[in-house]
């Protein structure tokens, strides 16, 4: 889990065909990405379509939220959620 969850967001809504280096490469648009995990359906072993980024600060954090807004929703680790679909 995340050491930080200030300066950690919840991304939802993930497609499970996203791969984990796509995502990442996406996420580090708004700033350094201390830490992705992508959770796992422990049977299956398939993504559960939601996924936990951490940014290096609060700021860089609150940043990826504004600039993912309108491309796929982003908020606050609590608060926050995105939609990132892989076509």
């Amino acid at each position: 889990m995340a050491r930080n969850p200030a300066s950690s967001v919840y991304v939802g809504n993930l497609d499970e065909k996203v791969p984990e280096r796509v995502l990442y490469e996406i996420l580090i648009q708004a700033g350094h990405v201390v830490d992705l995990h992508i959770p796992c359906d422990k049977e299956t072993g398939r993504p559960k379509g939601f996924a936990f980024a951490e940014y290096e600060t609060d700021a860089i954090a609150q940043y990826a939220v504004r600039l993912f807004s309108g491309l796929v929703r982003l908020n606050a680790f609590w608060t926050r959620q995105a939609l990132i679909k892989w076509q």
